[in-house]
């Protein structure tokens, strides 16, 4: 009995390893793609190294340390990365989630807007009600534009830029038809909603037409992800 015990136990010890290994391979696969291809061999081999004869899981602190380095290693721009478009590319998260933040204020503010016309112009609550329906419609298609021209920027691809001041233009031109449907008045919580995104897309614009940003979409290379 105890000779069987003895040829189990390597067993035990390498279904210990694997799965040791398996947990720290989950925790580094949350650092960029870049930098595992450079570094999460060297990483995962101090890791195991490190690790006690019996150890089974990634201990709290590993796992904390690890987590908190993937973090800092995902606010970092990548190499090659000029800041401009790095910066650019986080207005654009940052456009996402404003116009997130617009949507809610929207179906917030409906009521109060619809009463408001009502009181003023009876005859304008039927477009209101259709250019709030719209509104709500289309905030969803718009955090998608938002998600897609940061990644695409991301990624280097240069017809995303001509996307990007389309898209400011698009939103100039709504907060132009706001101001002259009295928006000021009857939704000034929207109208402020409108003017944050508004700014978000404009400076994105400005950091993603700089000349460091104009050197780096010309180069091609391949880029890391």
């Amino acid at each position: 009995m105890s000779e069987l015990e003895g040829q189990g136990l390597p067993q035990a010890r390498g279904d210990d390893s694997a799965s040791l290994e398996r947990g720290y391979r989950r925790l580094l696969a949350t650092y960029p793609g870049w930098f595992r291809r450079e570094n999460e061999r060297e990483i995962l081999a101090v890791l195991m190294a490190c690790a006690q004869d019996d150890q089974t899981r990634p201990s709290l602190e590993a796992a904390v340390d690890l987590l908190k380095g993937a973090v800092r290693m995902r606010l970092r721009p990548r190499p090659g990365q000029p800041r401009t478009v790095y910066a650019a590319v986080r207005l654009m998260w940052l456009g996402a989630l404003a116009e997130l933040g617009a949507l809610f204020t929207i179906m917030a503010t409906a009521v109060a807007v619809r009463a408001a016309v009502a009181r003023t112009y009876p005859d304008g609550v039927n477009s209101v009600n259709v250019h709030i329906v719209v509104d709500e419609v289309a905030a969803p298609i718009v955090i998608v534009l938002w998600l897609w021209l940061a990644w695409a920027h991301s990624k280097r691809k240069d017809p995303a830029r001509i996307a990007l001041v389309s898209f400011l233009g698009l939103i100039t031109l709504s907060m132009i038809g706001s101001l002259a449907q009295e928006a000021a008045t009857f939704a000034p919580a929207d109208l402020i909603a409108g003017a944050v995104l508004w700014a978000i897309a404009l400076a994105a614009v400005v950091l993603i037409f700089t000349p460091a940003s104009n050197r780096y979409f010309r180069v091609r290379e391949p880029v890391l992800v």
